[in-house]
């Protein structure tokens, strides 16, 4: 037997005329609109699409019948407890009689079955029984399928043409009035309602006028609409994905680091400078949660927005046992056994994680990368709702937070409050983690996430680097530059050493090699060398202007120097626009607008690293500044300066 249920593209044919009729959407008002082969559109109830159907004055185009992933229904019939009470009472009162006189046993004779009525209505006195024709009919509905719910009385009073226009005017203003981006009141349909009714009745005589509907009912067709088309119609089908999105599953993990989520947000606390006291703004936090055991296995704090940057350095200490990390805070007791490479990580699908140094990273450990899709938290569910918890938890009852919202935030001067500097906020975010998170039962997966993931990874192999300095390399960005006997030159800087030569020497040309450079510093980058397949590290031969320099500082010392000394730059000129930069960062760090001093936090890579490096990139930037003076050009060589012949007058001598 074939079966259909009403989805976009179901077709009909007409019989007579052999035109057919294509489902197109289902429209705010609960009925479904089709298009025929003309172009003509027709708006139908389910009742009336059924009734042409079920009269032949229709068939279903067997063509179209695919698979029910578009439906917009399937009918199911309904049972007795979903009519009101009223037609269920009635209903039981029917089956009464039926089953005091038992048609099967008993056929239809008025004369027979007119006292077991009466003795029946006696039994429920009921003071107005049924006739016995009204019994048989009753009879002819029930014994097919002997479902109490044929007996449910299904008489509607019916609509007169009068009411059907006035509620196809009601259609026609829903449409072009209330389901509109501008989001028009209710009020608007009952005003341009009236108005065309209005018009509507100036040219019909007395008789035959449509009446005006109440306020009230016209409020209550509204309130009868398709919610979900309406929110569509008026807030847009972006914010109506997102309000009607529905959890129908969940991600099924079997072990520890078969699924790491990674996301960013915007802590809601002010971070100040340690030194001057002065509000820094909001950090941002990249967080990494093993989805199994819900354990926290590495995060990243700095003033720079959501990059893969961040990602890799998230990534790099979610790998690496938190030994070390722990030792720099002694006051934290408590274990943290979360590291290990893991199989697949799911992050944003921004352009910004779209480069070549994650995926390169990600490529070169084995790892999947899983782009969710925009603005679908669900499919990071466990890091998101983690971020609640944490603020809830933690960042909300912290001095200096800017709470979730303006008004949960109110009058409380949250600039004036903040205390917490960026190594008090790496402390406190590892303490919170360590002794209260990983030690809670987490109600997702009834266990602590600390004891879900021991139980865990005693049952599956924990994979680290074989060279836990792999790592920095891992994370680096790709190039690919060229050889010469200077060296290799990256933006703007030149890399040498006795070793890289070496390569030049083999081939006896100038080389094109691959390298990794990185964010946090200039001052080195490595060499993959292709003969042993290894990298090996070279460093900058301006080590004086390099050490311990952020390439984000770097960029802007280099357009410094443009700007002052043209294309061309000396050494000499880069180490005075360096000087010139280092000043303006610490203008910026003493200014009067927190936007300013956020940004000289964010060039100063004022992170987490830093801190668990045991650095700190505020205290080096307000250093006194070297400024570089320009010495004058050498003397010229010797023999270059010895005076010309004179070459007088060949007639005097």
């Amino acid at each position: 037997m074939q079966r259909y249920s009403s989805r976009l593209g179901m077709r009909w044919v007409e019989v007579l005329t052999q035109i057919g009729y294509e489902l197109s959407r289902r429209l705010a008002t609960g009925k479904l609109q089709l298009i025929s082969d003309k172009g003509d559109i027709l708006n139908l109830s389910d009742a009336e699409l059924h009734q042409k159907w079920l009269s032949h004055e229709w068939e279903i185009d067997v063509a179209s019948l695919t698979s029910t992933k578009d439906a917009i229904y399937i009918t199911v019939p309904r049972d007795l407890g979903t009519y009101p009470e009223n037609q269920q009472q009635e209903a039981k009162r029917r089956k009464h009689y039926l089953d005091r006189i038992n048609p099967e046993a008993n056929p239809y004779q008025p004369q027979q079955w007119r006292p077991l009525i009466e003795e029946a209505a006696k039994e429920i006195e009921d003071r107005y029984p049924p006739a016995p024709s009204t019994v048989q009919a009753w009879w002819r509905r029930y014994r097919n399928t002997k479902s109490i719910t044929c007996l449910i009385p299904h008489n509607k009073p019916t609509t007169g043409p009068r009411a059907k226009r006035r509620y196809q005017i009601f259609e026609e203003v829903v449409a072009t009035v209330y389901l509109t981006l501008q989001k028009l009141p209710k009020l608007k349909v009952v005003e341009e309602i009236f108005r065309r009714i209005e018009g509507v009745n100036n040219s019909l005589p007395e008789e035959e006028r449509i009446k005006r509907p109440a306020q009230a009912t016209i409020y209550r067709w509204l309130d009868n609409l398709h919610q979900d088309l309406v929110d569509k119609s008026r807030e847009g089908a972006e914010a109506a994905r997102i309000k009607y999105r529905a959890a129908l599953g969940n991600v099924k993990i079997g072990s520890v680091l078969e699924r790491i989520e990674i996301d960013h947000t915007p802590l809601d606390l002010i971070v100040i400078d340690s030194l001057t006291q002065l509000p820094l703004g909001r950090p941002w936090l990249t967080m990494a949660i093993d989805q199994n055991s819900r354990m926290v296995v590495g995060f990243y704090v700095s003033f720079n927005a959501p990059s893969s940057h961040g990602v890799l350095q998230c990534l790099r200490r979610s790998i690496l046992p938190k030994d070390e990390w722990l030792a720099r805070f002694p006051d934290i007791k408590g274990s943290w056994p979360a590291h290990g490479i893991p199989e697949l990580i799911a992050v944003d699908n921004g352009t910004d994680l779209h480069s070549d140094a994650l995926e390169s990273a990600c490529l070169e450990m084995g790892i999947q990368m899983l782009f969710c899709g925009s603005k679908t938290p669900q499919h990071k569910g466990a890091i998101e709702r983690f971020f609640r918890t944490m603020n809830m938890g933690l960042i909300h009852r912290l001095p200096g937070t800017v709470f979730s919202s303006v008004d949960a935030r109110g009058d409380y001067p949250a600039e004036d409050k903040a205390v917490i500097d960026m190594k008090s906020l790496v402390h406190l975010l590892t303490k919170w983690v360590v002794e209260v998170y990983n030690v809670t039962t987490h109600r997702g997966i009834g266990a602590r996430p600390i004891d879900k993931w021991i139980q865990s990874a005693d049952r599956r192999i924990i994979e680290l680097p074989v060279y836990p300095q792999q790592l920095e390399v891992i994370t680096g960005i790709p190039a690919k530059r060229t050889l010469f006997h200077y060296g290799i030159e990256l933006d703007g800087l030149q890399y040498n050493s006795d070793l890289l030569q070496v390569l030049r020497r083999r081939t006896g040309e100038n080389l094109p090699i691959q390298l990794k450079y990185y964010e946090d510093t200039v001052a080195h980058i490595h060499v993959f060398d292709p003969v042993t397949k290894e990298y090996f590290k070279v460093p900058a031969k301006l080590m004086e202007y390099a050490q311990d320099l952020p390439r984000d500082i770097h960029r802007l010392v280099k357009e410094q120097a443009r700007k002052r000394f043209g294309d061309h730059v000396l050494s000499q000129q880069l180490l005075q626009a360096k000087a010139e930069i280092e000043e303006l960062i610490q203008a910026a760090l003493k200014a009067k607008k927190m936007g300013h001093r956020k940004t000289g936090a964010k060039v100063a890579m004022h992170d987490s690293e830093a801190v668990l490096q045991g650095g700190d990139p505020l205290a080096d930037a307000r250093k006194p500044v070297k400024t570089a003076k320009l010495k004058p050009p050498d003397d010229l060589p010797s023999g270059l300066d010895d005076e010309l012949p004179d070459f007088g007058n060949a007639e005097a001598a």
